[in-house]
């Protein structure tokens, strides 16, 4: 029987493209099907009752295919629709979010129809790594380093962390990703002291990141698939624009900015025990470099990598997968590999 592997996202994210590929040359009876849940041709269908002819059962319709739950050996989770564009109007935005959060609840439900299947990532854990609170107390518990962070509506606690940190110097970050239509991204910004007073009214509105701002020498971005783990080392510093020393993110398309580098065994431990903590199978996970100390700064669950792959050589797509067709090493194992 083929090796059936569900991923669930759209046909223009490149990571899906590369990793199918993988796929097909590791091994040729395999197949990756690719379900999108606003293609017009795709289909979930989850039927339950007490007549023995209507027991619990769930099957995927792609283009006309029926895939019955029991032949998916793995599901890839890759799914990210835009939450917004720039042509919608509030009741389009409305209708939108209806049909997503739809979406959602079932797919949230569809690993119980799956028992035996491999997730990258198994959902539920990725939904709690969304939370910032959460990823920062977690990284605390398996002994990484943190920025001192105040999560707050109180422009009273945004004025202290000033008070707190040495340098005076701290930084605001949403706590989801905010998109302002038609494509920019709300970036990680400095603030000044006078901020809570004159910015109290949007402060009290809803809770925000406050950070001291590390004084970093570079950022790594760390990937981890089951327990390989590939580092990049980002010159940061070398932009010459501060915003962007801040958040590197702006200038992601500078190849010359990046190194694979290696990190210490003691650190891969707690990486690793976060990691497997956290259940997750796959992270991107950001970090800054202060001297010899890495600092934990958040995981992404879903993060891209891609464009690292393509510029280091690295072979985070490979591992990928390895996990989905089942060969590579589950994140709880004793056994951890480096890559």
């Amino acid at each position: 029987m083929a090796n059936t592997i569900l991923c669930i996202g759209s046909a223009e994210d490149p990571h899906i493209q590369v990793v199918d590929k993988h796929v097909k040359a590791l091994d040729g009876k395999a197949r990756l099907v690719l379900f999108n849940p606003l293609c017009g041709s795709h289909f979930i269908e989850i039927t339950a009752g007490n007549l023995s002819e209507l027991s619990p059962s769930c099957t995927i319709v792609v283009d006309g295919e029926r895939i019955t739950a029991e032949s998916i050996k793995s599901v890839w989770y890759r799914w990210k629709p835009a939450a917004v564009s720039a042509d919608e109007n509030l009741q389009g935005l409305i209708a939108k979010d209806f049909v997503l959060k739809e979406w959602k609840s079932v797919l949230r439900s569809l690993a119980s129809y799956l028992p035996d299947a491999r997730w990258l990532n198994p959902l539920a854990a990725s939904e709690l790594l969304h939370f910032k609170p959460h990823q920062l107390k977690l990284a605390q518990q398996v002994g990484m380093t943190v920025p001192r962070t105040t999560i707050t509506n109180n422009p009273t606690a945004v004025g202290k962390i000033f008070e707190q940190v040495d340098h005076g110097r701290v930084i605001f970050k949403s706590l989801t990703p905010l998109f302002v239509p038609p494509d920019q991204l709300l970036y990680t910004t400095e603030i000044t002291k006078e901020f809570p007073s004159i910015s109290r009214a949007s402060i009290t509105q809803c809770p925000a990141i406050y950070q001291e701002l590390v004084e970093r020498k570079s950022d790594l971005r760390i990937m981890v698939v089951g327990r390989a783990v590939f580092v990049a080392r980002i010159a940061s510093q070398m932009l010459d624009e501060k915003k962007d020393r801040l958040d590197w993110r702006r200038c992601q398309d500078k190849d010359e900015l990046y190194s694979e580098a290696k990190i210490t065994e003691s650190f891969k431990e707690r990486l690793l025990e976060f990691h497997e903590r956290a259940g997750l199978v796959f992270g991107a996970y950001d970090f800054l470099e202060r001297g010899d100390d890495v600092i934990f700064l958040e995981c992404n669950p879903g993060g891209a990598w891609l464009w690292l792959e393509q510029s280091l050589g690295l072979k985070v797509s490979e591992h990928v997968a390895q996990y989905l067709l089942g060969r590579a090493e589950e994140p709880n194992s004793s056994r951890a590999t480096s890559s």
